[in-house]
C-alpha cells in the first residue's frame, strides 16, 4: 500500500532544490578504519554493497570519516531552524536577514516563511540522525520535503547512503512518538509478516521501495492508493 499524506500529494510550493556543494565520502578509507579497529588492513578494493549497508546499518565510527555538504539557496527561515537544532557531526551556515548587510528594508515586515539561503556539513551518522527526526511523520510538512529533497540529492552520489536515510520508525520497528497517533509505520509495513519485519534490513528495504514509489506518483501526477 502506498501511503501519502494530503499536503503531500500535491506540488510544492517551496522551492527544495538541494545542491551538494561536497561529497566527501571514500569507502576505502571507511573500510580502512574499521579494519585498523580490529588490527587488521583493509585492501584495495572497494568494499561491497552488502557490507556498505550493514555497517550503515550498526553506525559504528568509522563512517563519520564520510562527510557530505549541501545548500538550499532557497529555504524559508523557519524550516532553517528546524534543521539548524541538529548539532552533533554537523555544522549550519544560515543567511541574515539584517538590514545592514542584504536588501532588506524592515524586518519586521518579513515572513516566517520568507526564503533565506542555508548551506550545511554533516558526516554519515549526523546526516541518518537528521532523517529519523526529519522524514518522521510527525515532522513539519515542510521540513520533510527539504529532507526527502536532500536524501534524492545524495542518492545520485551513493545509493547506499540515501537508503540508510529513514524515519526512525524504520530503524526502530515501529512508532517511537508516544504523544502521537501516528499510524504510518502500521500502514505501510501491514503487508510484511512479523517475523520479516524483525530483520531490520528488510525495513530500509521495504521503506526505500515504498518511498521511490510515492516519488515516482509525485513527479508523473499519478493515483495515490
Amino acid at each position: 500500500m502506498i501511503i501519502m499524506k494530503k499536503e503531500e500529494k500535491k506540488m510544492s510550493k517551496y522551492d527544495t532544490t538541494t545542491k551538494i556543494t561536497n561529497f566527501n565520502v571514500r569507502w576505502q578509507a571507511i573500510k580502512s578504519a574499521c579494519m585498523t579497529t580490529i588490527s587488521k588492513k583493509a585492501g584495495d578494493k572497494e568494499p561491497p554493497r552488502e557490507w556498505k549497508r550493514k555497517l550503515l546499518i550498526c553506525r559504528h565510527s568509522p563512517i563519520r570519516r564520510g562527510v557530505i555538504s549541501w545548500k538550499w539557496e532557497h529555504i524559508p527561515y523557519a524550516i532553517s531552524t528546524h534543521f539548524a537544532r541538529h548539532h552533533e557531526g554537523c555544522e549550519k551556515f544560515i543567511g541574515t536577514e539584517r538590514a545592514d548587510r542584504t536588501e532588506v528594508k524592515n524586518r519586521e515586515e518579513r515572513s516566517q516563511m520568507n526564503y533565506v539561503p542555508m548551506e550545511m556539513d554533516a558526516n554519515i551518522q549526523a546526516l541518518m540522525n537528521i532523517a529519523e527526526k526529519r522524514l518522521c511523520m510527525c515532522a513539519d510538512p515542510t521540513t520533510r520535503e527539504y529532507m526527502e529533497a536532500l536524501v534524492e540529492a545524495i542518492r545520485e552520489y551513493d545509493p547506499d547512503i540515501a537508503w540508510a536515510l529513514v524515519p526512525q520508525c524504520v530503524r526502530c520497528g515501529g512508532c517511537v512518538e508516544p504523544f502521537g497517533t501516528c499510524q504510518y509505520y502500521n500502514k505501510i509495513f501491514e503487508d510484511m509478516p512479523l517475523e520479516q519485519q524483525s530483520d531490520v534490513m528488510a525495513r530500509y528495504d521495504h521503506y526505500d521501495e515504498h518511498r521511490q514509489k510515492v516519488l515516482s506518483l509525485k513527479r508523473g501526477g499519478g493515483l495515490i492508493k
